[in-house]
C-alpha cells in the first residue's frame, strides 16, 4: 500500500493535545475526520512547496526579477515528491 501526501487544517487545542499526549482523545476523532475529508491531497510526483509570499519578498530584498534565484533561497515548506518526482 502506497503512502499519501495531505496537508489538513485541525484546530491548535487538537493538534498540541495529540503532540503531549501522543494520542487522539475520543472528543477529537471528528475533528479529526473532517480535516482528513477536506485536505488537500498532495498530487505524486509534486515539486517543492513554499510560500510564495517569501519568494517576493526575497526578490523584493535582492531587487532581481530572477525567479529561479529567489526560489533557491527560500526554504521549502514540503520538499519534492523525490519517490515520484519526474525529471
Amino acid at each position: 500500500m502506497s503512502d499519501i501526501e495531505l496537508v489538513i487544517k485541525i484546530p491548535k487545542r487538537v493538534y498540541n493535545y495529540i503532540r503531549k499526549y501522543e494520542h487522539i482523545a475520543n472528543s477529537d476523532v471528528l475533528d479529526i475526520k473532517d480535516a482528513i475529508i477536506n485536505g488537500i491531497l498532495l498530487p505524486k510526483g509534486h515539486g517543492r512547496i513554499a510560500d510564495i509570499d517569501k519568494v517576493l519578498e526575497e526578490m523584493k530584498a535582492a531587487r532581481t526579477y530572477d525567479i529561479p534565484f529567489a526560489l533557491e533561497r527560500v526554504k521549502p515548506i514540503i520538499e519534492a515528491d523525490k519517490e515520484h518526482k519526474h525529471e
